[in-house]
């Protein structure tokens, strides 16, 4: 089959979607599949198979809001995109755009409503979501959160890998768990004890609630740094988290580290004592999360969207309540490492997700078709 995907980000490789696009990509390919994928402009890109989205709002508009505008520019594609046999709509948005296509495949990377669900946007994004749910010829899900936010009836965690509807399945998110295994510590994170805070820097990724969560037991865990590993997002909120931490006394042990290449992830995830994921809002199965347990470092995470169905410890997306969390943990931090990884390992595997994919490409395949 021609399979073309369509997201907004995918090379350069940086965020946890872009990971997605890539797995799905060797999934399908190793079937002898044709994919190509559709995404934002960027520079220096290196691969015949990617191909760019010109939106004249994102032309007009600039980077801001482009996540939303890039669709536009798939009107201008539709001719090449018909001659696909499956379109691969990450995120309900693009799949608006997609609809026309007799054979599409909805996929939602968590949800973008939640943040205030009762205002007007979230409320038209929700909707936007539903549509694309009843309209897409196959739905993947990576959480039950989004299941639960388009009308299904399934609690946190349950039937993972599963067809929970007529062509709707939810496939949590999962990694490498021979790549992402206990490993030789980043030598760049060895002198002090770490806490990891692996978040590309946008609000609704909570990094200030770590900031907030680390000072209210920075005496208590003496000589340890939190450590933010990611790349710089949203407009202004690095300064923002650098401004709290020096308000809040603690930028002398609050690190910057900056991106890393996903090679060098698990050598990261290593070096760290405990792994914080405080999201508010807009997450679904963390990567992050799930790379963290599988190399053996204990995991707290917010109890919010599909973060509730991932074996870390979880707790309220509030100071306190994480600082409480991230002691308790870091008491306990050998025997909650193990339990997590043990739980990662034997069902957040790649091996699930792609016995899973393979029997959701099987179900498009065209009438007719051996492949």
């Amino acid at each position: 089959m021609r399979i073309a995907q369509i997201t907004y980000s995918y090379k350069p490789i940086v965020g946890g979607a872009d990971v997605w696009v890539e797995l799905l990509r060797r999934v399908c390919e190793a079937q002898g599949h044709e994919v190509t994928v559709y995404q934002c402009p960027a520079t220096d890109i290196d691969d015949p198979q990617v191909r760019q989205i010109d939106s004249p709002l994102t032309r007009l508009l600039g980077k801001r809001g482009e996540f939303w505008t890039l669709p536009f520019g798939l009107r201008s594609l539709r001719k090449e995109l018909a001659a696909q046999d499956v379109l691969v709509a990450h995120y309900p948005n693009y799949h608006r755009f997609l609809e026309w296509h007799p054979r599409t495949v909805l996929v939602s990377h968590g949800v973008f409503w939640d943040d205030r669900p009762r205002a007007l946007r979230s409320r038209a994004k929700r909707r936007c979501a539903r549509r694309a749910y009843h309209k897409a010829s196959v739905v993947v899900a990576n959480d039950t959160f989004f299941l639960r936010e388009v009308g299904e009836d399934i609690q946190p965690g349950a039937k993972p890998f599963s067809e929970v509807a007529a062509r709707r399945f939810f496939v949590p998110n999962c990694i490498d768990t021979h790549h992402f295994a206990p490993g030789i510590p980043h030598p760049d994170l060895t002198v002090w004890p770490v806490i990891l805070v692996p978040r590309n820097l946008y609000r609704n990724r909570g990094i200030h609630l770590a900031i907030q969560a680390f000072a209210r037991c920075a005496d208590e865990l003496e000589e340890t740094q939190l450590v933010v590993v990611g790349a710089e997002g949203q407009s202004g909120y690095l300064d923002y988290c650098r401004g709290l931490a020096a308000d809040l006394d603690v930028s002398e042990r609050v690190v910057f580290f900056g991106p890393v290449s996903w090679e060098q992830m698990p050598a990261v995830y290593s070096a760290a004592t405990v792994t914080l994921i405080p999201s508010l809002c807009g997450e679904g199965t963390s990567l992050s999360a799930l790379e963290s347990m599988a190399c053996g470092t204990a995991t707290v995470t917010t109890n919010v969207a599909g973060l509730m169905d991932l074996p870390a410890a979880k707790c309220d997306p509030t100071p306190d309540a994480l600082a409480a969390a991230l002691l308790e943990t870091w008491r306990a931090h050998e025997r909650i490492a193990d339990q997590q990884r043990e739980a990662v390992v034997s069902v957040y595997n790649l091996g699930n997700w792609n016995a899973t994919w393979l029997r959701i490409l099987e179900r498009l395949l065209p009438t007719g078709s051996k492949r």
